[in-house]
């Protein structure tokens, strides 16, 4: 039976294209979803999808809902790996009309932080394999890059409102630093992965999955664990070689 594979943070129908990508790769997919299960009582539940791809209903802003998510992943075998996406131009898009502080808060910050550690919690529980977390980063230009460049005023594309990069700068610090508290654990692989928007795979979910899949094989493939550095350091996306080339310092 194939690893199976948790994608958290761009729901479904956003997220088809990733969990696909990995369904090709082998990979047994468990995908956040913004759907309800006609079958729930509690609007937590879960649809199983054509293709083999389980949904699960995740209420970002509730931590309750966060540990619920980690748990269905247990019921369904364990997720070997876990990516947790921060997509800022799908999360800009999204939330364009959202001025609210505390709801960006709660659903773009601290459902990344809270999901993080119920599932650190589960994977410290289950020494009988190596697991891997993932933190992957799709950047957007932000409100200051449109001022700062005229070529990026005339794309037309929806820019990071002050809320949002300030966001995707938190999800990008806390991704850095849980990854250098876990340099150490033998039960978590941490693997910070970056994607700009002039990257090819930028806007192909489906290249950059099937990408991520076969990065993270190649890991498993080598003689000897990452180091430390590697292990904070962002790759970007597209990187052949997991044992040191293809990073980048930000």
């Amino acid at each position: 039976m194939g690893k199976m594979i948790l994608f958290a943070g761009k729901e479904f129908p956003a997220g088809n294209d990733m969990a696909s990508g990995a369904s090709f790769q082998g990979r047994r997919v468990i995908a956040t979803s913004l759907a309800v299960s006609e079958d729930s009582a509690d609007g937590e539940g879960e649809v199983q999808k054509s293709g083999g791809v389980i949904q699960v209903n995740w209420n970002r802003s509730s931590a309750l809902s966060c540990r619920s998510l980690a748990l269905k992943c247990e019921n369904e075998g364990g997720v070997d790996e876990a990516v947790l996406v921060f997509d800022e131009f799908y999360l800009a898009t999204k939330y364009r009309e959202v001025n609210n502080n505390a709801q960006i808060l709660e659903e773009l910050v601290s459902s990344y932080q809270y999901l993080t550690q119920e599932l650190i919690s589960r994977f410290n529980r289950q020494s009988d394999k190596c697991h891997k977390l993932i933190f992957l980063y799709k950047s957007n230009f932000s409100l200051a890059d449109g001022v700062n460049s005229s070529s990026v005023r005339a794309s037309g594309i929806e820019l990071s409102n002050p809320l949002i990069a300030a966001a995707s700068g938190a999800f990008k610090s806390y991704a850095e630093n849980v990854a250098a508290n876990l340099v150490d654990n033998s039960n978590i692989t941490p693997i910070l992965v970056a994607c700009d928007p002039a990257n090819d795979l930028s806007k192909r979910d489906s290249s950059l999955s099937v990408w991520l899949c076969e990065y993270m094989d190649s890991i498993d493939a080598l003689k000897k664990p990452l180091s430390p550095k590697q292990k904070v350091a962002w790759v970007k996306a597209g990187a052949k070689n997991p044992g040191g080339f293809g990073l980048l310092g930000f």
